[in-house]
């Protein structure tokens, strides 16, 4: 995931002058592109993938102007204060009901611990009886957490087999972010979609950390996980770490029926590949994709989120040309995928609804 405090739609002085622009043009856009952009912000939404943590005056205004709900996401992340963001996001539901739901996690590097599996299936027994929808794994899992021999745990260690088998007893999905994007693993360039995030989270750069497995290593333990739990419904966060390529990802969602994605901070991968590809993959399996960000506590201005709302959502449901990025960083622009409205629907909120058990807007 994307550091919390990382701002990944920021608004650029040029940015802002051509939505103030575009705003003072309002009065003579044409009727049809006005109901075309009303439309875009009817369609119900779910984000199945967010950490906002406070109650920002633009956070809720912006969801509700496009008809957004989002799920809260827990994670270890580098401070592991899980108990802390959880009371956050336990908050920000109760001061906006129907909102927000939540996702629970666990700390994995508690693994050695002789009572690891029953003290992690009593907490999440605990947060799941208080509204978690699913139980959040992240890339620690493969690249930090390490056993006594100095090797790195990977996510289908025996150890955590009583957690899955708890889970799936309980009908309660993994969300899994395992690995990183395969940029991490190359060296380093302004033109990818990537640069900004591993030249602010070098650690996370593996091209730079050869004692980190490599992301073939990682992504092989996921499926071997994915194989031997095939009654634990998994979503494979990020696109399963496979952006680079819509055939991976379908090559996964064929071979192991209980996996869906999402597709949180990977949208820039999308647009690297031919929007007929990407398109394709979406309508065959438009029920096993949702859509997702990765926002967080610096996106929660109203400006960046409408912005950011405002491309994701052309890109998808339109066929017109899109700029994704920021006009002061990487951008690309490219055809949108003008998803059907069939398509559309089950991505933006539907299959959520139905893998996540929230409820129908």
């Amino acid at each position: 995931m994307r550091s919390l405090r990382r701002t990944p739609w920021s608004v650029p002085p040029r940015l802002a002058g051509l939505l103030v622009m575009a705003a003072c043009a309002r009065a003579v856009t044409p009727p049809r592109a006005e109901q075309a952009a009303a439309d875009l912000r009817a369609i119900p939404k779910v984000d199945v993938h967010s950490h906002y943590r406070t109650d920002a005056p633009g956070l809720v205004p912006a969801l509700e102007a496009w008809n957004a709900r989002a799920v809260l996401v827990d994670v270890t992340g580098g401070d592991r204060d899980i108990d802390a963001k959880w009371r956050d996001f336990l908050a920000l539901r109760a001061a906006h009901p129907g909102r927000f739901s939540l996702v629970a996690t666990f700390d994995p590097f508690r693994i050695a611990e002789p009572d690891f599996a029953t003290t992690t299936i009593e907490r999440l027994r605990a947060e799941i009886a208080q509204g978690a929808k699913a139980v959040k794994v992240w890339k620690d899992i493969g690249m930090e957490v390490k056993n006594a021999d100095g090797s790195y745990v990977q996510i289908d260690d025996p150890r955590f087999q009583p957690i899955w088998d708890f889970l799936a007893e309980q009908h309660v999905p993994v969300m899994a972010h395992i690995a990183e994007p395969l940029a991490a693993w190359r060296p380093l360039t302004p033109e990818s979609p990537h640069y900004w995030y591993y030249s602010h989270n070098p650690q996370y750069h593996a091209f730079a950390h050869p004692e980190i497995p490599q992301h073939e290593t990682i992504i092989a333990a996921r499926d071997r996980w994915l194989a031997r739990n095939p009654r634990l419904v998994v979503v494979g966060m990020h696109l399963a770490s496979l952006e680079y390529d819509v055939d991976e990802v379908a090559k996964r969602l064929d071979a192991y029926p209980n996996l869906s994605v999402e597709t949180a901070a990977r949208i820039n991968d999308l647009a690297m590949q031919p929007s007929e590809k990407v398109r394709a993959f979406f309508v065959r399996y438009a029920d096993r994709i949702m859509w997702g960000t990765d926002f967080g506590e610096g996106s929660a201005s109203r400006a960046a989120l409408e912005s950011a709302f405002d491309q994701h959502w052309r890109y998808y449901a339109t066929a017109d040309t899109v700029t994704l990025g920021s006009a002061n960083g990487w951008h690309r622009t490219v055809r949108g995928l003008g998803l059907p409205r069939d398509v559309l629907e089950r991505f933006a909120h539907g299959n959520a609804e139905r893998i996540l058990g929230l409820p129908k807007d």
